[in-house]
């Protein structure tokens, strides 16, 4: 009997464990950096208030790149900056026009300014 309950609390212990990493995955955000090129918009049936779907190249702060993909409610100022929030569980979560003097100077390389 005493080994189940050890067994029982083993399981329960990685459960929890489990559980408090996925939490902390979903709230953990990056920075990623990218520009607007409205060759690569897509317009979306709408959900919500989601009309278009981008999908671009995008820079970490030191300068990795990611492929990534999101949606918004309107096409977006040409050439504009962003910088996204990006999540590990759920991609992006939001977004926010920079300036180019904005990026970190690893992500400035690959844009013109």
């Amino acid at each position: 009997m005493k080994s189940k309950k050890v067994v029982v609390g083993i399981i329960a212990a990685i459960l929890v464990a489990v559980c408090m990493g996925g939490a902390f995955l979903a709230t953990q955000n990056d920075d990623y950096y990218t520009q607007i090129d409205n060759r690569w918009v897509q317009e979306i049936a709408p959900h919500g208030a989601m009309n278009y779907k981008y999908t671009l190249a995008a820079y970490d702060k030191n300068g990795n790149e990611k492929d990534v993909v999101f949606e918004t409610s309107r096409i977006l100022t040409d050439d504009a900056f962003l910088c996204l929030k990006v999540n590990f569980i759920r991609g992006v979560v939001t977004w926010a026009e920079v300036k180019y003097e904005e990026l970190p100077a690893k992500v400035q390389q690959y844009y013109n300014q």
